[in-house]
């Protein structure tokens, strides 16, 4: 029931059945049982005692009502502080947090209503059943607790040890945006070396396809040529490349990486780029491996700054395929213009580009023709016109007349202006309207993204850079950090909510401090699960660690609210 109530409420509030809104529905159901068990153990436990069903129903709910709404808006809390956080952490997790709280309210309706309601017709017939297992186990704890309570300091010692050890071993397994997904599709890019026509490509991609199907734990192997994927279909693929879709064995014996790994043996002789993807799922498009962002005014000191960068980044153990951000480059000719020389032939240096500009606007102009689907450069020449070339340009000359004489003479423009032949970039980008380059580098297999962005960055951070320029980490990194800080954000906020939702269910200010000590405890589990299962400290785990603060302190509210009062003890 609280299900349906839950995917009604999910309709009417557009929130569509996606992959994270029915991750949220499953996480729910753990927790949606959770008030009915509390309302219908306290009935039970009255009709025990001999209380008329009617009368048990009602006074067993009465009792707890206070519990479970408390524990419910906590739980439903820790998600409310979604609205404050920006980014990919709020366009992930709006959903997920509002199907929780649909279904988590749907639950305390069920609990108060429906549960009591059923409570007081089948319960209405109860005999005394004996439970000696679990009545041994309270007798433990109880003779457990009493000798604790002798020694609170060294209890509290214990409990800030474990959670100290707990977090610094679950961060040596490093962080990650989203922890590895195996999937039964992969996929293969095929790009022949040098200018290869279209029937080579094919041929490689036919030579790939046949290697890959030797491996046992592949079912099928489909083939797109010229491009394929996402990005094709974007217009951003390559018209002389292959993409290759693997199905793999739902009951397949090897990983995807080790499948992967396989492939580019078995390829390794062929003549091309064969590059693999381990998942159809691939997170990659959201920020893969290191990038560091270099911001300054003038392009070649750019140019060289990066240059300096990838040696060090080259230098970290765990990096690999690094890239200064010269990959494209176009060849151009530097003029440098000798403002001196200039001057005693009456040229300024604008007037010297100007003659330039001149002698190779003379000998071509320039049209588009646009059709539906691209925009064509058309260079127009005259029959008479010859090709400007670099040799041309360095052999101009321009008519100086002289002062004294009177004569006219023309003056190679070698004599005022240096030339020098080098690579240039092709594009230039911008971030905040200044001029950036990027320096980018992938992680190797066994490597850790967030230990190696450390090193990384440590290594760095001792570069001089000169004034006026400055670097910052970026990639796959940068999004680690800035999703980390959005959830220790929420977790914060929504540890002052539930203090807040406790404070007003309690009337004090003192008794949710009890409560909220429990949070390091279901932390140190957290901490130390991610260990023992040697997983990293992923944007899904600190969710995780998000619904556990509004989780943990159900069962204590449970316990001070339902215990009896100094008054009633004394009485007993």
């Amino acid at each position: 029931m609280s299900v349906v109530f839950a995917v009604v409420l999910m309709y009417f509030s557009g929130v569509t059945l996606n992959m994270i809104s029915l991750s949220g529905l499953a996480l729910g159901i753990g927790m949606l049982v959770d008030n009915s068990i509390v309302v219908i153990e306290n009935i039970y436990r009255m009709r025990s005692e001999g209380i008329p069903a009617k009368q048990a129903a009602i006074e067993g709910t009465t009792q707890v009502t206070g519990a479970i709404v408390a524990s419910t808006l906590t739980t439903v809390s820790v998600f409310a502080p979604i609205v404050f956080t920006e980014g990919i952490t709020r366009q992930l997790f709006v959903d997920m947090g509002l199907t929780i709280a649909y279904a988590l309210l749907a639950s305390l309706l069920i609990a108060l209503t429906f549960v009591p309601m059923m409570s007081a017709g089948v319960l209405s017939k109860t005999k005394e059943i004996r439970h000696p297992w679990m009545d041994r186990v309270q007798e433990f704890y109880g003779r457990i607790l009493e000798k604790l309570l002798k020694y609170k300091i060294l209890v509290l010692l214990v409990v800030t040890v474990l959670l100290v050890i707990s977090v610094k071993a679950s961060l040596s397994k490093g962080t990650a945006f989203m922890p590895d997904m195996e999937s039964t599709q992969m996929s293969v890019t095929v790009e022949p070396d040098g200018d290869a026509n279209f029937q080579e490509m094919c041929e490689l991609a036919d030579q790939v396809t046949e290697k890959i199907l030797t491996i046992e734990d592949v079912d099928t192997v489909g083939a797109m040529a010229g491009g394929g994927g996402t990005m094709s279909m974007m217009g951003s693929g390559d018209s002389n490349t292959a993409s290759l879709y693997l199905v793999l064995k739902e009951d397949k014996k090897l990983s995807n990486k080790e499948i992967a790994a396989k492939i580019r043996e078995l390829t390794g002789d062929l003549k091309g780029t064969i590059t693999v993807s381990e998942s159809e799922m691939d997170t990659s498009m959201m920020g893969n491996g290191l990038s560091i962002r270099i911001k300054g005014r003038d392009t070649d000191k750019l140019q060289e700054i990066a240059a300096d960068i990838a040696k060090i980044v080259e230098k970290v153990e765990g990096t690999k395929e690094v890239s200064d951000g010269m990959e494209e480059t176009t060849p151009e000719l530097r003029i440098t213009v000798d403002k001196e020389k200039a001057a005693e032939y009456g040229f300024t240096v604008a007037q010297v580009y100007q003659l330039v500009q001149a002698k190779m606007a003379d000998e071509t102009s320039d049209a588009t023709i646009s059709t539906d689907l691209k925009d064509y450069e058309v260079f127009l020449v005259g029959a008479d016109a010859d090709e400007v070339t670099l040799e041309q340009i360095k052999t101009m000359t321009f008519t100086h007349t002289d002062k004294e004489s009177g004569e006219e003479e023309e003056v190679p423009i070698t004599e005022i202006a240096s030339f020098e032949e080098r690579e240039g970039l092709s594009s230039i980008s911008r971030d905040s309207q200044e001029r950036c380059l990027n320096v980018t580098a992938m992680i190797k297999d066994g490597y850790n993204v967030g230990i190696v962005g450390d090193k990384v960055e440590k290594a760095i951070n001792e570069y001089e850079m000169p004034e006026g320029y400055s670097l910052e980490m970026a990639g796959e990194d940068e999004m680690i950090t800035e999703a980390m800080e959005q959830l220790i954000l929420m977790l914060l906020l929504g540890t002052a909510f539930i203090y807040l939702i406790m404070v007003a269910q309690f009337q004090s200010l003192r008794a949710p401090f009890i409560i909220l000590f429990t949070i390091p405890l279901a932390l140190t589990g957290g901490f130390a699960a991610l260990f023992i299962s040697g997983s990293e400290v992923s944007v899904i785990a600190m969710i995780g660690f998000v619904m556990l603060v509004g989780i943990i302190v159900n069962n204590g509210i449970c316990l001070l609210y339902t215990s009896p009062s100094p008054r009633d003890l004394s009485t007993s």
